[in-house]
């Protein structure tokens, strides 16, 4: 079956156009009309040669999102996009209610109404169908309009956590870097590091009213890092195959012995190592 598969996917990769793949995520925004979508991947699509625009249309209708990507610098060797977002997460929280948080059936406790506002800058340099290194900030918070009691997940997912991060503890922010190399005509090789920083944990509200104190204290630091290799496909489109990695801190300990010979518990980070997968249309 695996090798069907394979010569499945090297027979469509035979009929891409001999010009690699343009880079992925970077300060470049497409020219008017391309645009490209994935299972994963969000929807964007260049209304200018220098506007674009983007949304997740998965999570659209539980929640919504746009961001508006502006092309400052463009025919340059460097180029620099400014990106400014909405998002507003209430009914995909309240919509896990039971699974990510608490039914709360028998409290007043709730998911309140809020948005969570993004901005971000990024800076590429090299050439779009070769290799190209990007930079980027980026910073989300949440600004609301009702109590929430919901509280921070601390699961065993560090990119789950990250995704609520800013309705949750209030913001996030990312520092990262980013590097994509043309492979030939058909592969496209790509790294990148982050540096996340969420707000601070709370406190624990119970009932709307009752104020038992601070959640124990988590390191607000995430470290990310994913490698990909994509596959041309088709005129357009690619195969994109990788490994995402996360280090943080979700409260784990351990049992060591101490400097006295006596059996102490001590905090330690947690990581994630997790396979990515994606299919990502493009045109024309």
């Amino acid at each position: 079956m695996s090798r069907v598969i394979l010569s499945v996917v090297l027979g469509l990769a035979t009929v891409a156009s001999a010009e690699p793949r343009v880079a992925r995520d970077t300060a470049d925004v497409g020219k008017k009309g391309s645009w490209s979508v994935g299972v994963f991947a969000p929807l964007r699509f260049a209304v200018t040669d220098w506007l674009e625009l983007s949304g997740h249309p998965l999570l659209f209708f539980v929640d919504p999102n746009v961001t508006a990507r502006f092309g400052l610098l463009r025919e340059t060797p460097v180029r620099l996009t400014t990106e400014v977002g909405l998002a507003v997460p209430t009914p995909l929280m309240r919509l896990t209610q039971g699974f990510l948080f608490p039914s709360w059936e028998t409290s007043n406790n709730k998911v309140g109404w809020m948005m969570v506002p993004r901005a971000a800058v990024l800076v590429s340099g090299g050439e779009r169908r070769k290799h190209v290194w990007t930079a980027l900030a980026e910073f989300q918070f949440r600004v609301g309009f009702e109590q929430t009691n919901a509280g921070p997940l601390t699961s065993f997912l560090g990119p789950l956590d990250l995704a609520f991060a800013a309705p949750l503890t209030g913001y996030v922010g990312r520092l990262g870097g980013a590097a994509d190399f043309a492979l030939g005509e058909l592969f496209r090789l790509r790294g990148e590091l982050n540096v996340h920083l969420t707000g601070s944990d709370g406190r624990l509200v119970v009932n709307g009213v009752g104020d038992v104190g601070p959640l124990p204290s988590l390191s607000p630091w995430y470290f990310t890092g994913h490698l990909a290799v994509d596959l041309a496909v088709g005129k357009s489109s690619r195969l994109s195959v990788g490994v995402y990695y996360a280090n943080y801190d979700s409260g784990a300990s351990e049992v060591r012995k101490g400097a006295d010979g006596l059996s102490q518990r001590f905090r330690v980070r947690s990581a994630n190592i997790l396979p990515t997968v994606d299919f990502i249309w493009a045109g024309p």
